[in-house]
């Protein structure tokens, strides 16, 4: 790592001692050093019943199956891990096969799921400040706003995200009052699976050439 950042740049790390070193000790050169009682501190917040409750479920779903799970079954053994009887699914339409059958598994595994699309309600994206300009073809917008809302009400225990557009689930997971994980990202240019693109040459230099360094 660069010995000399003025913040922390842990993607320049290529040594990964935190892996080996913590909790003997965190090597002289991390800048970890600089956010020590950050650290210390966040150890104290694991120990809240709100907080412990998830970080053991996480826990448990990595010791009993996290190499071998794929993430379907993960967040359905994440979910009986909490303890949850009733399980949002906030499902883009685009996607809505896949939420579907991912709906379906939920329900075998005894959990009771409350679905909400994206389009729910077939709001005017005018309706909420969006510009015509910045407005797609038919003037639907998504509203994960009500989404949560929705889950809010039905009182779910957890939420899953299941392909909902780059900023439209940062709403979501703003009003969502219950936890939220993801089961899936869109990504319609590379099949659902954004980090292809860094390992596809071709799509790497198409990234290069819109993110040119000036």
């Amino acid at each position: 790592m660069t010995g000399n950042s003025k913040t922390i740049l842990c993607h320049q790390c290529k040594n990964n001692e935190c892996l080996n070193s913590y909790p003997n000790g965190i090597p002289q050169y991390c800048q970890a050093n600089n956010y020590g009682s950050i650290i210390e501190n966040s150890k104290k917040q694991y120990l809240d019943p709100g907080t412990a409750g998830i970080h053991l479920a996480a826990a448990k779903v990595l010791m009993r199956g996290g190499y071998d799970w794929h993430r379907i079954q993960q967040c359905i053994e994440f979910a009986r891990e909490l303890g949850v009887s009733k399980v949002g699914l906030a499902v883009c339409v685009g996607l809505i096969r896949e939420g579907r059958e991912m709906a379906r598994f939920m329900e075998r595994a005894g959990l009771q799921v409350v679905s909400v699309a994206c389009m729910i309600g077939a709001i005017d994206a005018r309706e909420t400040g969006i510009p015509e300009e910045w407005t797609v073809p038919g003037g639907i917008s998504c509203n994960p706003i009500a989404q949560a809302e929705i889950m809010n009400r039905e009182q779910t225990g957890l939420n899953m995200i299941y392909g909902l557009c780059v900023g439209h689930d940062t709403l979501f997971i703003k009003y969502s009052k219950a936890p939220v994980t993801y089961v899936a990202v869109k990504d319609m240019v590379m099949g659902n699976n954004p980090s292809a693109v860094l390992f596809s040459p071709y799509h790497r230099m198409k990234l290069n050439a819109v993110y040119k360094k000036t």
